[in-house]
């Protein structure tokens, strides 16, 4: 790799709880500072999903395609990747 090459990091994400009536789902270049700073609805909701992938575009439609599922399959990606529902952030570093 060159020293001046940069590598991309997407993220599709899904937050959310168990207790929460509502999942919320994007995609964020820095998940860290996307987690640091939620507000509103999302703010009691945790990182309980994520995907990471290199092209923006891909991870674009992989957001769409998610949102365009319906709550059973969200509930499915969390519960497969996180059956605890526990808060992923850590996992960034």
């Amino acid at each position: 790799m060159q020293p001046n090459q940069h590598i991309n990091h997407f993220y599709v994400y899904i937050m959310g709880d168990q207790s929460l009536p509502q999942l919320f789902i994007g995609v964020s270049e820095d998940l860290l500072r996307q987690m640091a700073a939620k507000d509103g609805p999302s703010s009691q909701a945790k990182l309980v999903y994520y995907e990471h992938y290199d092209l923006e575009e891909i991870a674009r439609v992989r957001e769409q395609r998610i949102k365009s599922s319906g709550p059973e399959e969200h509930l499915r990606l969390v519960e497969s990747m996180n059956p605890n529902w526990l808060d992923l952030t850590d996992t960034l570093s």
